[in-house]
C-alpha cells in the first residue's frame, strides 16, 4: 500500500517487488476490499489517515 500511496503505477510495483503485473493488480484488489475503497486514490487517502473517519492499518 506504501507503493501506491507513493504513486507507483502497476508495473513499477511490478518491478520493484519481482511479481508479476496481474499479482500486483490482485493485491490491489483485496487492498481495495479491506479499505472498502473503489479507487487509487481513495484507498491512498484511507492507508494514510487523510480521508474523513479513516484509521491507518485498518484491518
Amino acid at each position: 500500500m506504501d507503493l501506491i500511496a507513493s504513486g507507483m503505477t502497476n508495473q513499477q510495483i511490478a518491478a520493484t517487488c519481482f511479481i508479476s503485473e496481474k499479482t500486483v493488480k490482485n493485491h490491489i484488489n483485496r487492498i481495495f476490499a479491506k479499505l472498502h475503497s473503489t479507487s487509487r486514490s481513495e484507498a491512498a487517502a484511507k492507508w494514510l489517515g487523510t480521508a474523513p473517519g479513516s484509521h491507518r492499518g485498518m484491518g
